[in-house]
């Protein structure tokens, strides 16, 4: 079943012409503003409307990282509103809310409210009503249950953003790990990450540094030293692994192990295996200067 959502979003406007493409091309999603207001219209496949919705965001996310999906716009009709989406008179939308008209079937859903003088519905109960009578839009939409339920998900919801080192030349291996991650760790990573605060970033995000297991360790461990908070390394050498590093506060055993400039990640990892509570800096490095890539390891998880 397709679903129908339309979210309300921050981050990205009409206007950002690279974030409409991205998400065009990538979600088949459409930015809009109403009301001044950024809106989101997408359609997501799944046989649950709450994961769904989650799903969806999560996919928006990907394809504009900068991109807040905050909650679903509740879609409110009128009676002008609904004639047009039914291709009827507003007399004849008018006599089925006073259930003149049809009045054999299930009434009328209940107005959600008024605006100004008029009454408003959700299109979503709107939309079911009229499936009785072969005019609805054909979409799927969360009923009212599921919009709340999904907005509570939105507002705890664990939002990543992925991050790489400057190497070049390994694009494909660092995408390969994503989809891994997405195809077949998200559900229990998402669980995990929700218990850490120290991998966020200003806006919340878990920032997640995304390396192919082959590329140079050297790169990834300057940009992990890069932020001020802890990051979260995903990598896959001879498995999937989810690495928590920090590259700040003291050093917890005063013990500074070198990696090889020329060691892989995967070759750094092992390493962070065999000495895990020591320091990392490249060979060579020295170890005790300001812009030095000085990384301890936190937590690992293998799957």
């Amino acid at each position: 079943m397709d679903f129908d959502f339309t979210f309300v979003v921050t981050g990205a406007t009409v206007d950002d012409q690279d974030a409409v493409d991205a998400l065009r091309d990538t979600c088949d999603a459409l930015l809009a503003r109403a009301g001044g207001t950024d809106l989101l219209s997408i359609t997501w496949p799944g046989d649950c409307a709450v994961r769904a919705a989650l799903e969806a965001a999560s996919a928006a996310r990907a394809a504009v990282p900068r991109l807040r999906v905050r909650r679903l716009d509740r879609d409110l009709v009128g009676i002008h509103e609904i004639a047009e989406r039914t291709g009827r008179s507003r007399q004849n939308v008018a006599q089925w809310a006073a259930g003149a008209r049809k009045a054999q079937g299930a009434p009328f859903p209940a107005a959600e409210g008024t605006v100004g003088r008029s009454q408003a519905w959700l299109w979503s109960e709107v939309n079911r009503w009229l499936a009785a009578y072969g005019l609805d839009d054909g979409a799927a939409h969360p009923t009212r249950e599921e919009m709340a339920e999904i907005d509570v998900a939105l507002a705890g919801r664990v939002s990543l953003t992925f991050r790489f080192a400057a190497t070049t030349g390994f694009q494909e291996g660092r995408q390969r790990v994503i989809d891994e991650l997405r195809n077949r760790h998200i559900n229990r990573f998402l669980g995990i990450l929700a218990g850490f605060e120290g991998t966020t970033d200003e806006h919340g995000d878990h920032v997640l540094v995304v390396a192919d297991g082959r590329e140079p360790a050297r790169g990834v461990m300057e940009r992990v030293a890069q932020f001020p908070h802890d990051v979260v390394l995903v990598t896959e050498t001879d498995q999937f692994t989810v690495t928590v590093l920090a590259s700040r506060g003291p050093d917890r055993s005063g013990r500074v192990v070198p990696v090889p400039g020329t060691a892989t990640v995967g070759e750094w990892l092992r390493q962070i295996r065999d000495f895990p509570h020591a320091t990392f800096a490249v060979e060579g490095d020295d170890c005790h200067a300001e812009e030095s890539a000085r990384i301890q390891w936190q937590l690992a998880i293998a799957a």
